[in-house]
C-alpha cells in the first residue's frame, strides 16, 4: 500500500503542477487562469484524500499491508513520461486548443481510476462516491471549456467519452449499493 500511495501522489501532485502552470501561461485571461487553478485545485484535493488515506492506514498498521490495487512499471513509467514531458518549457502550450488537448491526453491515463480504485477499496462508499462526483464535474467543465475554445470536434468527444465512462461508473456503483 504505501509504494502505491507513495506514487500515485507523486503523479497526482505532478499533474497539479502542470495545470498550476497553465494558470500561469494563461494568467492574462481570468476565465481561463481560474479554470486551470480550478484543475490544479481539484488534482490537490486528490493528493489531500490519498494523503488521509496513508495516514489513516499507518495508524491502523495496514500501510505495508498487500495493496487491493496493482499498478505495473511500464503504465508508472508512461504516466511519469507523460507528465514530464508536458513539464519541459519546450513542451508547454502556446495556444488554450494545445492546453486542453494535453488535459484531455493526462485525464485519459490510468490515473485517475487509480485514484478512484484506491479511494473505493480503503475508503467509505460516501468518500469515493464524492471524489467521482467531483471527478464527473471537472471532466465535464473541461468540456465546456473545449466547446468555447476549440473546433476540434474529435478533442471534444474523447473528453465527452471521459465524462460519460466515469458518469456510468460512479451510477453502477450507486446502483451496486
Amino acid at each position: 500500500m504505501r509504494q502505491m500511495l507513495e506514487t500515485t501522489i507523486d503523479l497526482e501532485k505532478q499533474s497539479m503542477a502542470l495545470y498550476a502552470r497553465f494558470a500561469k501561461i494563461f494568467a492574462g485571461n481570468p476565465k481561463l487562469r481560474d479554470f486551470w487553478f480550478g484543475m490544479a485545485r481539484d488534482e490537490a484535493r486528490h493528493v489531500g484524500a490519498l494523503d488521509l488515506v496513508e495516514t489513516v492506514l499507518d495508524m491502523d498498521g495496514k500501510l505495508d499491508a498487500q495493496s487491493p490495487v496493482s499498478l505495473d512499471d511500464a503504465t508508472i513509467g508512461r504516466l511519469r513520461g507523460l507528465l514530464g514531458k508536458y513539464r519541459r518549457d519546450d513542451a508547454l502550450p502556446r495556444t488554450i486548443e494545445r492546453a486542453l488537448a494535453i488535459a484531455v491526453e493526462v485525464e485519459e491515463t490510468e490515473l485517475e481510476d487509480m485514484v478512484a480504485d484506491l479511494l473505493k477499496a480503503v475508503q467509505s462508499p460516501d468518500e469515493y462516491e464524492r471524489c467521482m462526483r467531483l471527478l464527473v464535474h471537472d471532466l465535464g467543465e473541461l468540456s465546456y471549456m473545449i466547446e468555447q475554445h476549440s473546433q476540434d470536434s474529435a478533442l471534444q468527444e474523447r473528453c465527452d467519452a471521459l465524462v460519460n465512462r466515469h458518469a456510468e461508473s460512479l451510477r453502477a456503483n450507486s446502483a451496486a449499493r
